[in-house]
């Protein structure tokens, strides 16, 4: 039983510091109540017989939004598009309602649309403006739709309003932390030459070179954070870093959960082996049977090549991608396939191995940088990419990881 006195401190407590929501519950609610008010709204116009489309207003409605964000620092194309969003979700909250009374309808004294729910709404979209300078944490998710969940709210555009939502609200957030903090956190897995290797004491490939040239561009020192290939999306996912360059393919997946810079290589997977097998392994065909042995290492794009399109060849998971192409020499296994980049390296040095299909591109990738979303860091990294993509310093410094060329400067 609590004494008076213990009564009395926790009251003392909640005084000084009181409980306050947080800003984005405090979003989510209001936002919530807004499309609470459609039914409402609705109401009135299947009465009156009100069309629920009206362009004119809604133009306004948009361009009033993107006037009071851009007072408050909001960018205007994803502010347009957050509230054409939440215009669309009331209107298909309105349409459901519309269709439900056309077989039972509503009591005939609805409440007024300019004097009872338009002065509810303007409340609400003030609230909403006021909200939505604090970021939103992408963990809350599920906390949105808990407090947006409306009856004839599709649960689909109830995710796409949060995704705008988190996109605007974060909106250049991640490129003023980096800079505020002069680091800048790149994920790798050091095992993924000619792109990374090394130990994080002594990094080197192409996107070491890369990060660290981009660090220079933004002002801030680079820290890189040892990832893996099956750990990548979690880690990603995790804010473990800003970004991760380490040869990563742009992949659906992957895109649904951040954003990938311009593409700064274009390649595909194709199969390497013992130059000896050359002639058993003429075509594909010939590579997909039962005593093929094929290896791949776990988490990435070999792996889901390998499970996807080998039907019949032995599969073997080797988990550690630094020393894979041994198993090839020392014949434990027949066949590898990777991205045709990683071939024209390993046959480059290591003279008993091949490419079995020469020339073959059995799919097209792209690799880019992966980013949280946040659109300003990516028009800065995609202005840096372009930069080094026209004065020909990238392809300097793809020829000299491959060694086609020592000629030029390579970015530092």
């Amino acid at each position: 039983m609590r004494t008076p006195l213990i009564t009395g401190l926790i009251l003392l407590m909640s005084l000084l510091h009181p409980v306050t929501a947080h800003s984005s519950d405090t979003l989510f609610e209001a936002m919530g109540a807004r499309l609470g008010h459609m039914k409402a709204v609705a109401h009135y116009k299947f009465i009156h017989q009100r069309p629920i489309e009206d362009l004119s207003r809604e133009a306004i409605v948009i361009a009033n939004a993107e006037r009071a964000g851009r007072a408050k620092g909001l960018p205007a194309a994803p502010t347009r598009q957050f509230f054409a969003t939440q215009i669309t979700a009331a209107k298909a909250i309105q349409h459901y309602w519309f269709e439900q009374w056309l077989a039972n309808p509503p009591p005939p004294n609805p409440p007024s649309l300019t004097e009872d729910i338009r002065p509810k709404l303007l409340r609400l979209g003030d609230e909403i403006m006021r909200t939505l300078t604090s970021p939103v944490d992408h963990r809350a998710r599920q906390s949105f739709l808990n407090r947006t969940q409306t009856e004839g709210l599709p649960e689909a555009l109830q995710n796409q309003l949060f995704d705008e939502l988190y996109s605007l609200s974060t909106f250049g957030k991640n490129l003023q932390r980096i800079k505020a903090a002069g680091v800048l956190k790149v994920g790798t897995t050091l095992d993924y030459p000619p792109f990374s290797r090394g130990t994080l004491d002594n990094p080197s490939g192409i996107d070491i070179t890369l990060a660290k040239n981009l660090g220079d561009t933004l002002g801030v020192d680079v820290v890189f954070v040892q990832t893996s290939w099956p750990s990548l999306t979690q880690d990603f996912t995790d804010r473990a870093f800003d970004l991760a360059i380490s040869g990563v393919s742009i992949t659906s997946s992957r895109a649904a959960l951040g954003l990938f810079s311009t593409p700064y290589h274009v390649g595909g997977k194709t199969p390497i082996g013992r130059c000896l097998d050359q002639d058993q392994f003429k075509d594909f065909a010939a590579i997909d049977q039962p005593d093929t042995r094929a290896v791949f290492n776990p988490g990435g794009t070999n792996e889901r090549f390998a499970r996807q399109y080998l039907k019949h060849a032995e599969l073997i998971t080797f988990p550690d991608n630094r020393f894979i192409f041994q198993e090839l020499l020392a014949g434990r296994a027949d066949v590898m396939f990777t991205d045709e980049i990683e071939v024209a390296l390993k046959t480059q040095q290591h003279s008993l191995l091949c490419a079995l299909l020469p020339g073959q591109r059995l799919t097209h990738q792209e690799k880019a940088i992966w980013l949280h979303k946040d659109d300003a860091l990516k028009q800065h990294i995609d202005a840096w990419l372009q930069t080094i993509l026209s004065d020909g310093s990238l392809k300097i410094l793809f020829d000299d990881a491959l060694g086609r060329s020592d000629a030029g400067p390579i970015l530092r």
